[in-house]
């Protein structure tokens, strides 16, 4: 029908596809299956040596928009003339460099600004570090620091996630259902408040979830997936729960991070209607049979659940999520 030629930078690749970084719109971030660029024989410098592209790659795109509104890059079954071109091999291979001497000055600027949250061993290791002359390792461990203030590690009332993706097949709503399992575990608790924050891995690590946009679908975009999101919560939790929890989105490092606070007042909150879910230890959980009677009893109660029942009922009477 029609081509959008699009000047992109390979920056990243999983097992099944290459992550690319729009050079005209730089906070367009999408994939590319790796089969879809495997038709097409490329120069030996732009490759590593597994034969894929190499991070830093600079591409021109030619995105040609398929039966029903599909975009090429979406094409399960591509054919080998409507992939891509590269440009000027010369300056194709360009190292991403996300370690600049800006990033770095920032990254001091905020450590000096939380100097007295940072014991002295750490304020010795920082200055051993910085003396070395190495960029990439002083920004590297100046974000580990930064982000170890910026969430803390996970607990009764913290807890992280990587993306609002599904790893289960078929299932393109279990992960948000485990998401919304968590919050309203967090409004049931003895709390009756928690914080999710989506957006960073094991480790305390940033890696955004600006890529989920794109698998949900092209139409997506910050707005219409929070719409999407509240709808669903709405739906499986409760309106009133869905209006006592606040979402806030936040930029890192280049990644959007979604922030989840709860901070309910209001009666016990069943999903889907049925199921009773508790934060607890750090965990959410599933009361059944009569540990789920006893909590109901004991609403308003600040005496934990389950503590009348016997072991033998407790490792009967919930899930573990």
């Amino acid at each position: 029908m029609f081509l959008f030629p699009l000047l992109v930078l390979v920056v990243g690749r999983n097992q099944h596809s290459y992550q690319f970084r729009s050079k005209q719109v730089p906070q367009n971030v999408f994939e590319v299956p790796i089969k879809v660029m495997s038709h097409r024989l490329y120069p030996k410098d732009i490759l590593d040596k597994d034969g894929f592209l190499k991070i830093g790659v600079e591409l021109l795109l030619n995105e040609k928009m398929l039966i029903g509104n599909k975009p090429r890059h979406e094409c399960n079954m591509p054919t080998p003339e409507n992939i891509l071109e590269y440009n000027n091999l010369d300056n194709s291979v360009k190292p991403l460099n996300f370690n600049t001497q800006s990033d770095l000055n920032a990254l001091i600027a905020e450590y000096r600004e939380n100097l007295d949250k940072f014991d002295a061993d750490t304020q010795k290791e920082v200055l051993r570090i910085l003396s070395n002359g190495n960029r990439n390792e002083a920004c590297n461990y100046l974000r580990q620091l930064r982000n170890k203030l910026l969430f803390p590690q996970e607990d009764g009332m913290i807890e992280y996630k990587p993306t609002f993706l599904s790893p289960v097949s078929g299932d393109e709503n279990y992960q948000l259902r485990e998401i919304i399992k968590t919050l309203v575990g967090f409004a049931n608790s003895e709390a009756h408040k928690g914080t999710l924050i989506v957006g960073i891995k094991d480790g305390i690590k940033v890696c955004g979830v600006e890529n989920d946009f794109m698998q949900f679908g092209k139409q997506y975009n910050k707005e219409k997936f929070t719409a999407m999101f509240l709808n669903l919560y709405s739906t499986l939790a409760s309106p009133s729960l869905m209006l006592q929890t606040k979402l806030d989105w936040f930029s890192l490092d280049g990644h959007l991070i979604c922030k989840l606070d709860v901070n309910y007042k209001g009666d016990i909150v069943l999903m889907d209607g049925v199921n009773l879910y508790v934060r607890k230890d750090g965990r959410t959980h599933r009361l059944k049979g009569a540990d789920m009677l006893s909590f109901i009893r004991r609403s308003g109660n600040s005496e934990p659940w389950g503590k009348n029942s016997s072991d033998n009922q407790k490792s009967n009477d919930y899930e573990r999520n």
